[in-house]
């Protein structure tokens, strides 16, 4: 996989970095001071919010799989605790305030460098309407699912079952 790395320059003495390997993986590196960046991945949650046979989605209004559905989600900002991020990005993305119900699962992929943590949940508040980076937000019946826009969503629906 090929990473972009934002800087050139160390971080801590600003000299030119280098590609040289560290434990079998190529990393920048300070030739002057040694400094080493890894590039450390993204972490994301994603909420399962439930209410009977029924599950929350949401259309999404930008690339990637622009059109497609999936759960209400997004990246935790530094600092933020992942359980908060869930609840902010349901609230930002359809107007429900959640509770956590649990831990459904952690997901990655090789190919991307995005760590995704599951959780399930359950609408206490709120009206549904689609946020601003959201085409639509609806609620579908788990045998009448709409075109999901990632593969780990499948997985976490039959994890999220299988805990049931």
């Amino acid at each position: 996989m090929t990473e972009h790395l934002d800087s050139n320059y160390c971080q801590r003495c600003g000299q030119a970095l280098e590609q040289r390997e560290f434990e079998g993986q190529p990393r920048p590196t300070c030739p002057s001071c040694g400094f080493i960046v890894f590039l450390d991945p993204k972490v994301a949650v994603v909420v399962l919010v439930s209410d009977g046979d029924r599950l929350l989605f949401v259309q999404r209004g930008a690339e990637p799989q622009i059109g497609k559905w999936c759960f209400p989600g997004g990246y935790v900002d530094r600092g933020e605790q992942v359980e908060a991020a869930a609840r902010r990005e349901v609230r930002e993305e359809t107007g429900l305030k959640v509770e956590i119900t649990g831990l459904i699962g952690v997901y990655s992929l090789p190919s991307n460098p995005v760590i995704v943590i599951a959780y399930s949940g359950e609408a206490r508040s709120g009206e549904l309407i689609p946020g601003t980076d959201a085409e639509d937000a609806g609620w579908f019946e788990e045998d009448e699912l709409p075109e999901l826009a990632f593969p780990h969503n499948v997985k976490i629906i039959e994890d999220w079952e299988a805990s049931r």
